[in-house]
């Protein structure tokens, strides 16, 4: 690579319309059904029609969806594009869009924008989404790796929509802007518990840990159990007892953490994704200014574990029983914070395929008519910054429902295969 070849630096997405169209069918048949096992598109007529009348020459759309998996997430994403507008734009992280310059080129051709800090993406998606081809950003952020919750939303789906209705009232065109949610939810398509087992061999071996039993739930907890523990060890923080609550030990190790970030960082958010960014700024700032590289390696050591331990939430997963899919989800994301090394985990940390088969089911909630928001903000004399927190609040309420819903719909299909989960604590 070469020296002046900046990661960091944005370049503006110059999309080859014939590149776009003919990745289309490559990345239903190749990647989604042949690398990610998804075997079936489940988007019922209705929702597909609510989605083509949100998104079309006629209209500036911003789509939101919710983000539980990486990679999975942005091919869905693709798909989606495919069957409403092949030309949308997609944003995306810019350690992948600008991992080389090869394939810089490559993903600015395809209509990525890189997230990269101070870059121009915002005014690019405006404009791309003002001449009609639709703009699709995870409002989460991040991948959170759990299918049930709407994590907290970064505001940047709103402003850029905010800013696209104004520019579209200013000049005087009646065009519609909307954003558009998306839910979805990745269900096995049969039993997946030879699968499950295959992904904790893996895990344990790689964590040094004993095989914990042959029925899922219990392997699955006691592998949670020993990769708390040997975390709590490797990063020098209390080992609680081997017969106490789980999830009581794994608040203290969370709180240990904390205090140990903020003593050398300063306080930080209580939501993650919010949380991450602001650590990960302030260790590159003490390492540029310090030059102490093993205290940076174990600050972002410590960051990692406590968004490993936070998405593991007692409010999700603290049940009786677990769905499979809760369960392989979980292991993805022990997979993607704890096993680093080597070829082999950077490929599975890219594509993590999936333990068995799955069905994608895609929902469309109701879009948010973002011009009818300005007008009725103009009209009352209302602040924009309350307004655009009103939308974003609105957003997050219909993910979340619609998940909730789609969740209730799905449930029948999961809970012939729910397995006993032994971390839960009744007393809880």
């Amino acid at each position: 690579m070469s020296a002046r070849f900046d990661v960091r630096a944005y370049r503006e997405p110059r999309p080859v319309p014939w590149l776009i169209r003919l990745l289309g069918p490559v990345n239903r048949a190749l990647m989604l059904r042949g690398v990610l096992r998804l075997r079936a598109f489940d988007l019922p007529e209705p929702d597909l029609a609510r989605l083509r009348a949100a998104v079309h020459p006629g209209t500036a759309a911003f789509l939101g969806p919710n983000h539980p998996e990486f990679t999975t997430d942005w091919l869905v994403d693709k798909e989606i594009s495919c069957r409403c507008s092949p030309l949308m734009a997609h944003w995306a992280s810019y350690e992948i869009v600008n991992g080389s310059p090869l394939s810089q080129r490559f993903w600015l051709a395809n209509n990525l924008i890189a997230n990269a800090p101070g870059g121009g993406g915002k005014e690019y998606s405006v404009r791309w989404a003002r001449a009609g081809h639709g703009v699709l950003l995870h409002p989460e952020g991040t991948a959170t790796w759990q299918a049930e919750r709407t994590s907290p939303l970064l505001p940047g789906i709103v402003d850029m929509a905010w800013e696209a209705a104004e520019q579209v009232r200013a000049a005087g065109e009646s065009r519609p802007v909307f954003v558009v949610p998306l839910v979805w939810k990745l269900v096995f398509t049969a039993d997946a518990s030879d699968g499950l087992r295959r992904e904790m061999a893996r895990i344990e071996r790689a964590l040094g840990l004993p095989a914990g039993g042959t029925h899922v739930g219990e392997r699955f907890a006691a592998l949670m159990r020993g990769a708390l523990a040997a975390r709590c060890r490797a990063l020098e923080l209390p080992v609680a007892a081997a017969e106490a609550p789980y999830f009581a030990a794994q608040s203290a190790a969370m709180a240990a953490i904390r205090e140990r970030l903020t003593e050398r960082h300063g306080e930080f958010d209580a939501d993650m994704t919010r949380a991450q960014h602001r650590l990960r700024g302030a260790i590159r700032r003490r390492l540029k200014s310090d030059g102490d590289e093993p205290a940076a390696r174990r600050d972002r050591a410590l960051v990692t574990e406590l968004q490993r331990l936070h998405s593991f939430d007692r409010a999700l997963y603290d049940r009786p029983t677990l769905t499979q899919e809760q369960v392989a989800e979980n292991l993805k994301r022990v997979r993607s914070a704890l096993l680093t090394h080597g070829w082999r985990d950077a490929l599975h940390n890219l594509v993590p395929v999936a333990v068995a088969p799955r069905t994608v089911h895609v929902r469309v909630p109701e879009p948010l008519d973002v011009g009818a928001s300005l007008a009725s903000a103009l009209a009352l004399g209302r602040d924009p910054a309350e307004a655009r927190a009103g939308l974003l609040a609105d957003l997050h309420e219909r993910l979340q429902r619609g998940l909730d819903r789609l969740g209730a719909e799905l449930a029948p299909l999961q809970a012939a295969r729910r397995v006993p989960f032994p971390l839960h604590d009744p007393a809880s």
